[in-house]
Order: C-alpha cells, then structure tokens, then sequence
C-alpha cells in the first residue's frame, strides 16, 4: 500500500492554472469576435434561400392542386406574405391558407401580384422577387406555357441584387 501512495501524484498537481485557463478564454474571445459579424451576414441570406425554397414549393403544390382538382388557383402576393384561392363559380375564395414570409424577408419589384394557375397546369406566367434586408434578392420565375417554376440566379451565378434581372 505504501508503494501506491507513492506514485500517485499530489492533489495539487491536478487540474488547469489559471493561465491556461485565461489562454483559453482570450482564444475563444478572438473566435467569437471573428465568428458574429459573419453569423449576422449569413443568416440572412439563410434566411432568403429558406423563404424561395418555401415559396417555389408551394407554387408547385399548387399547380399540382390546380391539375389534380381540375379548377383555377391563385397564389396572391402581399409584401410579407402570401395566400392561396381557389376558383368558385365566378370568383375566388380564399383555402385558408396565408403563408407569412419569415421576417426580414419582403417581396420586392415582382412583375405579378397574382400568379393563376388553371386545370391543365397553365399559369399567367411572371417573377415574384423576394429580397432580404442586406438587399439581396432572388427571382422566382413562372413560364406562362407550362407553369414550371425556377429560381434565379442559377447555382454559380453571383448573388441577384433587388435592383437587377435574372
């Protein structure tokens, strides 16, 4: 048992210096500094790509209703939000489904403010544009002959501006 004792080492070589500990502490300092101002950059944009996936998607689903229900559907437009319609003998109500944007996202200079979609999966065709508050923006296109949707820019191109095309 004496032997043991011996080779155990002392409790107070145990556990870290406070200088290690403050090394610690400034490195995780520096990597927090360096890390937020790139968080904030990116979430928005994160944010911008979660929304005109969200929105193409449910262009999509409601072609497909459209297709599937054989009758018209409008998808109407507001600055920060959406809602779906479904064509009732001469005029359109609404299915109850208004769809908010996520916040700091807002539609920006579209082309519609109503996309329709008939019974053969035909729309009346156009771009709605979402931006983010950095000001970037993406383009969902709607061809009018078939009511294929698609994002612009393509992958690869640079970020769309809200001032610019696809």
């Amino acid at each position: 048992m004496a032997r043991a004792q011996i080779l155990s080492p002392p409790i107070c070589d145990r556990g870290f210096t406070l200088l290690e500990l403050l090394v610690v502490v400034a490195i995780l300092s520096i990597l927090g500094a360096v890390a937020i101002p790139i968080w904030s950059v990116l979430l928005p944009t994160y944010a911008l790509n979660s929304a005109t996936r969200q929105v193409q998607s449910e262009l999509h689903r409601t072609r497909s209703r459209a297709v599937a229900e054989n009758t018209k559907f409008h998808v109407v437009f507001s600055p920060t939000s959406y809602k779906i319609q479904r064509h009732k003998g001469k005029s359109y109500k609404d299915t109850g489904e208004d769809k908010p944007l996520p916040e700091e996202i807002f539609l920006g200079n579209s082309s519609v403010k109503t996309l329709s979609f008939d019974s053969r999966g035909t729309s009346n065709g156009g771009t709605v544009r979402l931006c983010n508050s950095n000001g970037a923006g993406k383009n969902i296109r709607v061809q009018s002959s078939t009511g294929r949707t698609r994002v612009c820019p393509m992958p690869g191109e640079p970020p769309l501006s809200c001032n610019g095309e696809c």
